[in-house]
C-alpha cells in the first residue's frame, strides 16, 4: 500500500513539472521583446519585401517629413481619438496607438506603439505592421497613395507564428480608412527597432 501511494505522488510531482515546463515554454515563445521606447518587436521579422533601403519606395510617393493620421467617429469619443502613421526612408512604419492629440511631440517620441515594415510596388502601398496582442499577429494593409492623403482598401491579419507567409490581398478584408497628411513640424526621432 505504501508502494502505490509513493508510486501516485511519483506521478503527480511528474505531471506537475511536466506542466510547469509546459508554462515555461508557452510564455518563452509569446515573451515579448521591446524596444527603449516601448513599442513591441516580434522575435522574427523576416520580411519578403525588405531588401535595401534604396529599393523600398519612390521618394516622391511617401512624405517622411510628415505623419498620416485618421480619427474616430467624434460621436462616440470626445475629444475624438486619432492615430498616425509615421513613414522613415529606411522602409520602416511606426504606427501609434490612440491618442487625444496630435503633434510634434508625439509624433516624435513613437511611445508603445506598433512596429512594421512597409514597401510600394506598381504604385500600391502594402503596409505590415506587428501586435503583441494575443502572443502576436500581423497586420498586411494594402493602400493607395494620393498627394494629400492613403486610402487603405484591403486589410487582412494572421498569426506572428506565420512570418514568412505572403498574404493574398483576394482574400484580405474591404476597408476604407483614409489617412490625411499633417505638417506637424521637424520630425527627428529614429526608429528603434
Amino acid at each position: 500500500m505504501l508502494f502505490m501511494k509513493k508510486k501516485n505522488y511519483h506521478s503527480y510531482q511528474l505531471a506537475l513539472v511536466g506542466l510547469l515546463l509546459l508554462l515555461q515554454y508557452s510564455c518563452a515563445i509569446c515573451s515579448a521583446k521591446r524596444t527603449a521606447r516601448g513599442n513591441v518587436i516580434p522575435k522574427k521579422f523576416k520580411d519578403w519585401y525588405v531588401t535595401k533601403a534604396e529599393d523600398l519606395y519612390p521618394k516622391d510617393l511617401i512624405d517622411t517629413t510628415a505623419i498620416y493620421y485618421i480619427c474616430e467617429d467624434p460621436d462616440a469619443y470626445d475629444p475624438p481619438r486619432c492615430h498616425f502613421m509615421r513613414f522613415f526612408a529606411d522602409g520602416k512604419l511606426y504606427s501609434s496607438t490612440a491618442l487625444d492629440s496630435l503633434n510634434n511631440e508625439v509624433a516624435n517620441n513613437m511611445v508603445n506603439g506598433y512596429t512594421g515594415y512597409y514597401l510600394i510596388k506598381d504604385g500600391e502601398l502594402i503596409i505590415k505592421t506587428y501586435d503583441y496582442a494575443y502572443c502576436g499577429y500581423y497586420v498586411i494593409g494594402w493602400a493607395k497613395i494620393f498627394e494629400d492623403r492613403i486610402v487603405v482598401y484591403k486589410i487582412k491579419t494572421y498569426s506572428s507564428s506565420r512570418v514568412d507567409y505572403y498574404p493574398d490581398s483576394s482574400y484580405a478584408k474591404e476597408r476604407n480608412d483614409v489617412y490625411y497628411k499633417l505638417d506637424v513640424g521637424e520630425l527627428y526621432s529614429q526608429p528603434d527597432w
